[in-house]
């Protein structure tokens, strides 16, 4: 396996897993050595750190191809200068070796909304959730946690192992444009999966973790706090609680979407509900009590084996 650059350069691509016009993202699928590999290209930010240059032509517009006039308005099609270091034209992400549950996450699909009841929930997803956390799937996880990997890329971290957390750079965010910033936050507790571990004894841990993450935000990047939107994935990526950091100006997609993104805030609203339900009712609750409503690619197994086959009158099959 040589170095990461050496790796995408050899690169033999096979086909277009997806492409976004709108968000101007390319996901492609092919090989390194035998093995296979995504790699996705994503359009970057203009740069607005000299914009006075952007009609030179050593140093903004290099070319210009005159596409239609009309009385006062003109239409161009242009290159811009580029600099890998300064001011790249794309962002590339290369996820080598992948595995299947890659190539489907990148792939396009149809989706579909689906609500997961508790009964569901209990049994057929805990043991989905189950297999995607045995077999060494969290360990690039536990790299992080521990410094093994990625330490020269964290921004801030509480040790407590009850309390604490890493914060630092998602690989979406090019590290440049503000505007689009997006950050990780990974708890170093290990028992919590997702939000359906969660019951009003965790509010003070979520409260915490929204506190200091944002001032640790604000501070590194000189953001205003109201600037930020946090967020957790329902399903997630992966099942070791993570939360989501990202300016509020920044246009994420399907991730931020409805049926995905469950604001940090409204966690800790409908845990206090929960609170003041459960002192009435004097029954224990949490969010493994509720109907979760969300969205599922037609190509995530999740569909496949359970939503799919029970929308049919079908056994799921997980």
């Amino acid at each position: 396996m040589g170095t990461p650059e050496e790796n995408i350069r050899s690169f033999k691509f096979e086909r277009v897993l997806n492409q976004d016009t709108g968000r101007k993202t390319l996901n492609l699928l092919g090989t390194i050595d035998g093995q296979y590999a995504i790699i996705t290209a994503e359009k970057t930010a203009f740069s607005a750190t000299s914009p006075a240059t952007l009609v030179s032509p050593d140093q903004g517009l290099t070319a210009l191809n005159l596409l239609q006039k009309n009385d006062i308005y003109h239409w161009f099609m242009g290159t811009i200068a580029q600099s890998a270091a300064d001011n790249a034209a794309v962002k590339v992400n290369m996820i080598y070796p992948c595995t299947d549950v890659h190539i489907k996450k990148y792939s396009a699909q149809q989706l579909h909304m689906v609500v997961e009841t508790p009964e569901i929930y209990d049994k057929y997803v805990l043991k989905y959730i189950k297999q995607k956390t045995e077999g060494g799937r969290l360990n690039w996880v536990y790299n992080i946690l521990s410094h093994k990997e990625e330490s020269e890329k964290i921004i801030f971290e509480d040790e407590d192992p009850k309390m604490g957390f890493i914060l630092l750079p998602d690989l979406k965010w090019d590290l440049v444009t503000m505007t689009t910033l997006y950050l990780s936050v990974i708890v170093h507790r290990t028992d919590i999966r997702s939000i359906r571990d969660f019951t009003p004894a965790h509010i003070p841990f979520l409260n915490g973790l929204r506190t200091k993450v944002l001032n640790a935000v604000s501070e590194k990047y000189s953001l205003s706090r109201d600037f930020l939107k946090i967020y957790v994935h329902y399903q997630p990526s992966y099942y070791h609680f993570h939360i989501h950091v990202v300016h509020i100006s920044h246009d994420m997609g399907a991730s931020a979407s409805v049926g995905k993104a469950i604001l940090l805030d409204e966690v800790i609203q409908v845990l206090e509900v929960m609170k003041i339900a459960q002192s009435a009712s004097g029954k224990e609750l949490g969010y493994k009590d509720l109907d979760m409503t969300y969205t599922l690619g037609e190509e995530h197994d999740l569909w496949k084996k359970v939503f799919g086959p029970l929308s049919s009158g079908a056994e799921p099959t997980i």
